[in-house]
């Protein structure tokens, strides 16, 4: 019970972070100081090491990235986060076509959640369409609370591509469709997890709806660039010195991140070509809800679907 009280005491924190309209809204700087900030940026190629050596990134030629400094600098300079919502990000990944800042650039944030050892014994019995409707009702149900305090209502309309788990490489991705408000516009919410011995990897894509084909492709290219290294992967957990996740990959999806306020309690990426906000990260959060997470957190590994 003190679990599911701090789960829902967690998701009114990101409502009121993630939602507030004057911080969606901040003054855009010009064409000429972002391409000024642009130059300054010092993109990386090949390989390079995430949170001290526990993880690593191996970029393919297609793409090129930013370390944490450049990274808090380009979402915030460019991408126009608050300062406060770039804590805990470990680098952005771009590719290198499209620019960035060009009416179709796209990026992808990594950072690292240290929920613990996420259970994966549920994953090969998930009912993905019950799990879906079950984050439909529990947004419906958060929306209340989201139009009382004056924001816009946040619609799940549907997956865009449907989880996949890879029980070999310990990857999983999903994508889903949202709609804000009455926005005749539908945002694309693209999740990337890869699983390690005391937590995992978080790669959330940022891209308009209509890159979805395109972002999509590249999934896969994205995957294969991500892995632990020798000391942290998912094969070398000890559950006799390692804490274990709360919830397993359905409670992973459902929003078994709303555990986590950190990182995920307020960025936001302000793609300027589309002059919209596209919310990430918690964005599944805010939309799942406390009610989805609660069941899901509540059913037993012997039914195939709880976490």
């Amino acid at each position: 019970m003190r679990r599911l009280l701090a789960l829902a005491a967690t998701l009114f924190v990101v409502l009121d972070l993630l939602s507030a309209p004057a911080r969606a809204q901040q003054a855009m700087p010009t064409q000429e100081e972002m391409e000024e900030v642009f130059k300054s940026l010092h993109f990386i190629e090949g390989s390079f090491d995430l949170q001290g050596g526990m993880a690593g990134v191996t970029l393919t030629p297609d793409f090129r990235a930013l370390g944490i400094v450049d990274s808090q600098t380009f979402l915030t300079r460019l991408w126009s986060n608050p300062p406060e919502a770039v804590e805990g990000v470990l680098g952005v990944i771009v590719p290198v076509s499209p620019h960035p800042l060009s009416a179709d650039g796209w990026g992808v944030i990594l950072s690292y959640d240290s929920a613990g050892y996420v259970d994966d014994s549920d994953a090969a019995g998930i009912d993905y369409d019950a799990l879906m409707r079950d984050m439909q009702s529990s947004s419906e149900a958060t929306n209340e609370e989201r139009v009382a305090k004056g924001y816009d209502p946040v619609h799940v309309l549907g997956w865009a591509r449907e989880p996949h788990y890879d029980a070999a490489t310990k990857k999983l991705f999903w994508a889903k469709r949202l709609r804000f408000g009455d926005s005749p516009d539908e945002t694309l919410n693209y999740e990337i997890r890869v699983l390690g011995r005391r937590g995992y990897l978080v790669l959330n894509i940022v891209a308009a709806m209509p890159q979805f084909e395109m972002v999509d492709a590249k999934a896969a290219e994205l995957l294969s660039m991500v892995h632990f290294n020798q000391g942290n992967t998912y094969a070398e957990f000890d559950s006799s010195v390692d804490e274990t996740a709360a919830y397993g990959v359905a409670g992973l999806i459902a929003g078994g991140i709303l555990t986590k306020a950190g990182f995920f309690k307020g960025l936001i990426a302000l793609v300027i070509a589309f002059k919209k906000v596209i919310a990430i990260g918690a964005v599944g959060a805010i939309a799942v809800g406390y009610g989805a997470v609660k069941r899901f957190l509540g059913r037993g590994k012997g039914d195939g679907t709880g976490a």
